[in-house]
């Protein structure tokens, strides 16, 4: 388990965490409104491809997304934490 935090707030609170990724992206504070609104995983992943310029893939984020959610929730997660964007 590379990052302990993220991997056991996905697994127990998985709609916080996505919450959390989709503020982070933006560059906000996680709001009430975020965790009970939940935005889909798959557009955030598109948003973080397309804010730090990596190759677009639109089938493989369906894909994972779908089956793999947790997998996905946790490297996104893990993604922002490393370029330092994670509002504490």
């Amino acid at each position: 388990m590379r990052n302990p935090r993220i991997c056991l707030t996905t697994i127990f609170c998985m709609p916080y965490q996505i919450a959390k990724n989709k503020s982070y992206v933006d560059q906000r504070e996680c709001t009430i409104c975020d965790c009970l609104c939940m935005p889909r995983e798959y557009f955030t992943r598109q948003q973080i491809r397309s804010k730090y310029g990596f190759e677009q893939a639109t089938l493989m984020d369906c894909i994972v997304t779908g089956p793999c959610l947790p997998c996905a929730v946790c490297q996104d997660a893990r993604e922002m934490e490393e370029r330092g964007i994670l509002i504490r």
